[in-house]
């Protein structure tokens, strides 16, 4: 039998504190610069002696404090809390008050992607783990990507050396706008605009021919915003390509990977395909299906949009009659080892569940597909329209399961930069992702396993 003391001295040993410590760390980060101040939110104690007044007698108190101090705090007020821009020695002698409960970091918010990070519990997952992809690259095969876009400054996210184009296009970089969207949803973060000079979004309304330009409270961020970037053009500037050409991307990819002694590459999203027809080749054999099986095989994760071709209309009695279409799933997304990806609404998709535009399942053969739904409708993202001269804007709407799949790549990335053991392990992955899917309620055949958690997914494991 083990030593009762032993077992006593594993326990987990819980501190209390009044300064957090991500307020202590910007202290320490503070010295040496006379006059900096830190952002804190200042949680207050109940009054005992007036419990209808709540905080009121410590907010008030505190407020006091504050005004007696001789430079800008900058104080703001709510209901139960007190923001001030409070230098570090004022920090620390306002939390030997007896009306201060706790003092926190007032962190730098970035405005998402609409809702949809906070759909799939990303930016929850920034602040509770850290799970921001640093350390995780992910390859995107698209119509390439806008290397200049502001989104993409901050974390410096694109690895242009392992960069490089296989479509019929002379530049790597996007043209037709569909790839910088896609890779703006898995990583990156720009800048804080300058005062007076927010960030424009487009959106589109009907019946309008062009979009309505609004500007954004602050930053989008992707799911993954520190995750680098790998831009493998395979589709030209009007947004076709070969399967040659994704076929030679993917061995690109497998390839750098090979030849290194580490994991150089974690994961591809392809937001792309084509209609599989029977007469072809077996379900999920194509020769794409088979190099994302290959790619697989060898260690790096392929997330696939499902296509966006799951409504149609069929002729009953003479009229046409819309339905929704089953066996509709696109290759390369009929591979069994690929993660395939339909869509949902972006910030409500138990209300309203799979979309109706997305893919359904099974496979021709029978097998479940999708894996996964995530959100895929009207989901803004980076345009490439930011600098133009005409109309321009940094941002703007688009939907399909082009959308929905790099949701589930950010996520990935995001949990492999929490849980690195899982790096080279696509099949792990995956079943972590599909055991830990919020379930709408819906079809198999139409979401799946259900919409990526990656807060679930995390604490999983």
């Amino acid at each position: 039998m083990d030593n009762p003391e032993n077992r006593a001295s594993q326990q987990p040993k819980l501190i209390s504190y009044i300064i957090a410590p991500p307020v202590k760390q910007a202290i320490e980060a503070a010295k040496g610069q006379p006059g900096a101040t830190i952002n804190v939110i200042i949680n207050l104690v109940e009054s005992r002696e007036k419990p209808e007044e709540g905080v009121g007698p410590a907010k008030a108190a505190i407020k006091k404090w504050i005004a007696a101090l001789d430079y800008p705090t900058n104080v703001r007020e709510s209901d139960f809390y007190l923001f001030a821009s409070l230098r570090p020695e004022d920090i620390q002698a306002l939390s030997t008050s007896p009306d201060v409960y706790q003092i926190w970091l007032d962190e730098q918010c970035q405005a998402h992607l609409l809702q949809s990070c906070d759909t799939i519990k990303a930016s929850a997952c920034w602040r509770t783990f850290d799970a921001r992809g640093k350390g995780i690259t992910w390859a995107v095969m698209d119509t390439g990507i806008r290397y200049d876009h502001p989104h993409f400054q901050l974390y410096d996210n694109i690895d242009k050396q392992l960069s490089k184009n296989f479509s019929a296009s002379p530049t790597e970089e996007d043209r037709f706008g569909h790839g910088t969207h896609v890779a703006g949803i898995i990583a990156g973060a720009p800048p804080q605009p300058k005062e007076g000079d927010p960030y424009l979004a487009a959106t589109y309304l009907e019946n309008a021919d062009e979009p309505r330009i609004d500007p954004l409270d602050g930053c989008p961020s992707g799911v993954a915003p520190m995750a680098r970037l790998i831009n493998v053009k395979v589709l030209d500037d009007q947004g076709n390509g070969a399967a040659s050409a994704a076929i030679l991307g993917l061995e690109h990819l497998r390839k750098i990977n090979q030849s290194s002694r580490e994991i150089r590459v974690d994961g591809v999203n392809m937001s792309l395909g084509y209609p599989f027809d029977p007469k072809w080749y077996g379900c999920g054999f194509s020769p794409l299906c088979q190099e994302v099986r290959r790619t697989v095989n060898s260690g790096i994760i392929v997330v696939v949009s499902c296509g966006n071709a799951g409504y149609g209309v069929a002729k009953v009695e003479g009229r046409d009659v819309p339905m929704y279409l089953e066996l509709s799933v696109a290759d390369p997304a009929n591979t069994e080892e690929a993660i395939s990806v339909g869509a949902v609404h972006k910030s409500a998709p138990h209300r309203y569940g799979v979309s109706y535009f997305s893919s359904k399942g099974p496979t021709g053969d029978g097998r479940l597909k999708p894996d996964l739904v995530a959100p895929g409708e009207k989901v803004i993202s980076c345009s490439i329209q930011f600098d133009s001269a005409q109309k321009k804007y940094h941002y703007e709407e688009k939907s399909g399961t082009s959308m929905a799949a790099p949701h589930v790549s950010g996520s990935i990335a995001a949990f492999l930069s929490v849980h690195r053991e899982y790096r080279g392990d696509p099949q792990a992955v995956k079943e972590v992702l599909m055991k830990t899917a919020t379930d709408l309620g819906r079809q198999r055949n139409f979401q799946g396993a259900g919409m990526v958690d990656l807060m679930r997914a995390i604490m999983s494991v």
